[in-house]
């Protein structure tokens, strides 16, 4: 459920970059290159990474170049067998890319009034379309609940976070909400409960709404470590399922698992900080130093 977190997170800092950005000359084009040059480094090494990991175990038979190419192409989100197949955690880049793909244009639309009525309306539609393509083709459980089409209703909830947070709860509360909320979608998750493909997503985004407004008034929460960690999230989430198939497997019992998890910690951290030195930040400055160079103006210097 930490994927919804990211969602929640991600919408609203997306509509801050929004508008922050908003007087810059061609705004949706320069979001597009931010964000293609801040997803595909890591992802790429993740579909080498992965290759190479099951192909040393004789399980690479998803490594078509069909599922590959979709991949590289970040477009995996639209295909059942592409989803999840080449990088384990990878069903959540797919719907993020996608996301980013319609986001200058949604956030537009439910920013312009009655971001609540529009964004039922979103949510209605990703359901129906997911209806549809049901019917013209097999769908299995995993997709109907890991695609874009079912996972917009966090996106949505996110952006009127954002749009509506003066309106939200106190610390109390927040603090209420969140316990509620994510009671019932843990409840959701352990009996069978028609529908709960959808209702999981949007209660968990909900009470990470909560847990937005608790961490933003909560210096427990927001600190320095969980701000380094945070920054590193990303490389963190693509590598850490190394150490979880190869650590966590073999340890048996509450003492070796508490053994075997601060062991993933420590070495998905510790993998991070290579990979945001010498992959991610590089990449972050080539994407600034393109658009740049499309708006004809000198390289700035990032931080």
């Amino acid at each position: 459920m930490g994927v919804q977190l990211f969602f929640i997170a991600s919408a609203y800092t997306l509509c801050l970059s929004a508008e922050n950005r908003r007087e810059e000359s061609n705004p949706t084009l320069n979001f597009y290159i931010r964000r293609y040059f801040r997803i595909f480094p890591i992802y790429y090494f993740g579909i080498v990474l992965y290759y190479i990991l099951h192909l040393s175990q004789g399980s690479a038979g998803a490594y078509t170049l069909k599922n590959i190419f979709l991949n590289v192409l970040l477009i995996h989100g639209f295909v059942p067998a592409a989803n999840e197949s080449i990088v384990h955690g990878g069903w959540s880049i797919g719907a993020e890319m996608i996301f980013y793909m319609i986001f200058p244009f949604l956030f537009k639309f439910m920013k312009s009034g009655r971001p609540v009525l529009k964004g039922l309306f979103v949510i209605a539609l990703g359901q129906l379309l997911l209806v549809l393509i049901s019917k013209r083709m097999f769908i299995p459980f995993e997709y109907r609940y890991t695609s874009i089409f079912n996972q917009i209703s966090v996106f949505v909830i996110g952006i009127i976070f954002y749009l509506k947070k003066k309106h939200f709860l106190s610390f109390n509360g927040a603090l209420i909400g969140f316990v509620l909320f994510t009671a019932a979608s843990f409840s959701l998750m352990y009996f069978e409960v028609e529908y709960q493909h959808i209702l999981i997503p949007i209660l968990s985004g909900i009470a990470f709404c909560c847990l937005f407004l608790i961490a933003e008034k909560s210096k427990i929460v927001n600190n320095r470590i969980f701000q380094e960690i945070g920054e590193k999230s990303y490389s963190i989430y693509i590598i850490h399922f190394v150490f979880t198939l190869y650590i966590l497997p073999k340890m048996n019992g509450y003492f070796l698992l508490t053994i075997a998890y601060l062991s993933v910690v420590v070495l998905s951290y510790l993998m991070s900080v290579v990979l945001n030195k010498w992959v991610e930040k590089p990449f972050i400055k080539l994407g600034h130093k393109v658009i740049n160079l499309l708006s004809n103006k000198e390289p700035k210097a990032v931080s």
